[in-house]
């Protein structure tokens, strides 16, 4: 009894703590709504709001939020353009959405 007791505490204290890390990185960062730019492309932007946060990890968050845009059109992002910025710290991300399994140089 005492056993099983334990493993449920060791249990709901991971899912516990799983749960404060991702609240805690999807609370470092900003994201700007994602805009329609010129010729098919389209920008999402993220900052960093605290320093705990790595440029590398803000530039895949802002790889996710291209890839679930892109994905509502059961397409897949095709990224254009990356611009970072250290003060504050900032990701632009340029990307178009492409049809599953199309490579854009085919069409050139």
């Amino acid at each position: 009894m005492r056993n099983e007791h334990h493993r449920h505490r060791r249990r709901a204290g991971s899912l516990v703590v799983a749960c404060l890390g991702a609240a805690a990185l999807g609370g470092c960062a900003n994201f700007s709504e994602v805009s329609a730019e010129h010729d098919d492309l389209y920008m999402v932007s993220a900052t960093g709001v605290s320093y705990t946060m790595s440029i590398a990890a803000l530039t895949s968050a802002a790889r996710d939020k291209a890839s679930a845009f892109c994905g509502k059109q059961q397409m897949q992002a095709d990224l254009r353009q990356l611009i970072r910025g250290w003060r504050p710290m900032q990701v632009e991300l340029y990307f178009r959405c492409k049809p599953v399994g199309l490579s854009l140089q085919a069409l050139l």
